[in-house]
């Protein structure tokens, strides 16, 4: 079952940005801003993204993945089993659970951190990053 879309307007220096990396891809405009949008607001995929996969992404797509974050339930969760850890009460069922986040925070650092050294290699004054996470 294919899952249900929504459309969505973008301002046309948005899409035309989209279509010079497309043509550069050889893919569609629509393509491109689909993959920077999953990789900001979607889980990763089961074949995990892999840090050698970022040379081919645009700008664009490695900012998002910078500015990634857990799901808000997999942050909560998270937090509630680290809390349940702490207090020496986790269940063993939980502990597969636990792990699997841990592991998922991981990654995503290390795509976060190539990430940042590619956009620094490629020009990209990484610092403003980091001055707006502090």
């Amino acid at each position: 079952m294919e899952e249900p879309t929504k459309n969505l307007q973008v301002p046309a220096s948005i899409y035309e940005r989209a279509e010079a990396i497309a043509s550069k891809r050889a893919c569609s405009a629509e393509s491109v801003m689909l993959d920077a949008l999953s990789l900001y607001f979607c889980e990763l995929p089961a074949t995990e993204l892999e840090p050698e996969a970022l040379q081919a992404l645009a700008d664009e797509q490695l900012w998002a993945l910078v500015h990634r974050r857990l799901t808000p339930k997999q942050d909560a969760r998270l937090r509630d089993l680290l809390d349940l850890g702490n207090q020496g009460r986790i269940h063993s069922q939980d502990e597969g659970e636990l792990a699997q986040l841990v592991a998922m925070v991981d990654q995503q650092m290390v795509l976060r951190s190539k990430a940042l050294v590619l956009l620094q290699r490629r020009g990209h004054d990484i610092d403003l990053y980091f001055d707006s996470v502090v």
